[in-house]
């Protein structure tokens, strides 16, 4: 049976697949919750050749979950994976993007994806939080190109998730406004417990 996609992930590929076209390249996308790979292999199949993806997670087993998925594809050397808190990306895109006016640097990152939450199928005790995703967050800004995007999926059924999805939203209301656009979108018509797509774009 094919994975269902929720419209809001729906919304987050349509946004970062046109980013990453109209993008320079070499491309680079980070992925700064890895899970299952479903992201980081979306990513992987959209950078191209000579692109990259920085995918990062705290939890082995959804690296090697990640690894899996993109060995299966033959997409495996595109990406480097990172078995680091996503609150380390200031430091982990400073090694991949040093110098950026080396003939043959990374020219920053295209677009990056956070699906905040738990790992599916794992210990649902291991969750992203407020402050590690807001330090992810902050790292990466300074990173993203003209153009770029930044799609964090935010989900509030789980303990902790409403405190953080409330974190990343005032956040990101407080970007100036002449540097970025920021789109929020959740469905409305469900009894469940709501899900927040948040887009943010570099201008």
């Amino acid at each position: 049976m094919a994975r269902r996609v929720s419209a809001l992930l729906e919304a987050a590929h349509r946004a970062v697949e046109a980013a990453l076209e109209r993008a320079a390249r070499p491309l680079l996308a980070v992925d700064a919750t890895a899970g299952n790979g479903h992201d980081t292999l979306f990513l992987a199949r959209r950078v191209g050749e000579n692109g990259l993806v920085l995918a990062c997670d705290v939890q082995r087993a959804a690296l090697e979950a990640t690894r899996a998925r993109l060995e299966t594809a033959g997409l495996a050397g595109r990406a480097r994976l990172a078995l680091e808190g996503h609150e380390h990306l200031a430091r982990l895109l400073a090694v991949l993007v040093p110098d950026r006016s080396a003939p043959d640097a990374l020219p920053g990152v295209a677009a990056a994806m956070f699906n905040l939450g738990f790992l599916p199928g794992s210990d649902k005790r291991v969750v992203t939080r407020p402050d590690t995703t807001l330090a992810a967050l902050d790292g990466l800004l300074p990173h993203i190109t003209p153009g770029g995007v930044i799609s964090l999926h935010l989900y509030t059924g789980h303990d902790g998730g409403a405190e953080e999805a409330a974190a990343v939203l005032s956040r990101a209301a407080r970007l100036p406004s002449t540097a970025w656009s920021v789109l929020q979108s959740h469905v409305s018509n469900r009894e469940r417990p709501r899900e927040y797509l948040l887009l943010l774009e570099r201008l």
